[in-house]
């Protein structure tokens, strides 16, 4: 399964990390600065079209996305062009990303940054933190509730905001006691990388509705966004569809909308 490839070898390169750079000297590498961007209030503007756009160089399911990859250049287009929030891909192996890329970003951008990793230890968002980074994404599916609770409280001591991911009803089984502020719902299943909308029009209904949704993947239009919308989704996490067109700031504006300044 590609799932378990990928975390396996996340295990594998956090341990090198960690070694290099023990979590002791990370943390007090954290300093008190201002106050974040506010990841949460960015994407659940009401009445607003809210895309958290997104920055990878590949995937496993699409191959290679963007030939001349520049993610500095791509946050300058996506903010220019409307976007709320930018998500970094920061694994390397199969997504081509880098965690200079959040650091690269934040140097251009003023948007929120979403670090999207697989996060199995703490000390990852730790790293998201020092990167500059204002959310991490935690995955329900790959992590024990407990960790799902220890890892909330730590970012909510760092002063970040999570997106916890779920695909399937025992992944919000497991979280919706939890104090989970926004909820993505991944419409590609990790096992098959099939990816179907109506996983977020079944999630949706579980839901209460002060919780703020993203609905990932797949979403390749205004008619999906405009959907999406009239379902009562706050966010749109996008990345394949604006990174494979030919103009991305053009492509962002038609997924806008009205909303496209």
């Amino acid at each position: 399964m590609l799932l378990s490839r990928i975390l396996e070898n996340k295990i594998r390169e956090v341990r090198r990390r960690k070694r290099k750079v023990p979590l002791e000297v990370l943390k007090a590498r954290i300093i008190d600065e201002a106050e974040g961007n506010n990841f949460k209030e960015r994407i659940s503007r009401r009445g607003k079209t809210n895309i958290i756009a997104e920055i990878k160089q590949f995937s496993p399911s699409a191959g290679t996305l963007v030939e001349d990859f520049n993610p500095g250049k791509l946050a300058r287009i996506y903010e220019e062009h409307g976007a709320s929030a930018i998500s970094i891909l920061i694994d390397k192996r199969f997504f081509g990303g880098d965690l200079k890329d959040v650091v690269e970003v934040r140097k251009v951008t003023s948007l929120p940054i979403l670090a999207k990793e697989f996060i199995l230890d703490e000390y990852q968002i730790y790293e998201a933190k020092i990167l500059g980074a204002d959310a991490v994404l935690l995955m329900a599916s790959i992590l024990e509730r407990e960790k799902l609770k220890s890892y909330l409280d730590l970012a909510r001591e760092l002063d970040m905001s999570c997106l916890v991911e779920i695909h399937r009803e025992d992944d919000w089984q497991k979280i919706k006691d939890l104090p989970v502020d926004i909820i993505g719902i991944n419409n590609r299943d990790l096992q098959t990388f099939k990816v179907d909308l109506e996983v977020t029009f079944d999630l949706m209904q579980k839901i209460p509705s002060h919780k703020v949704v993203v609905s990932e993947s797949g979403i390749k239009n205004e008619k999906d966004i405009e959907r999406l919308k009239r379902l009562g989704v706050d966010a749109f996490l996008i990345g394949e569809s604006l990174l494979r067109s030919k103009n991305v700031g053009k492509k962002l504006k038609e997924l806008l909308g009205n909303d496209s300044h």
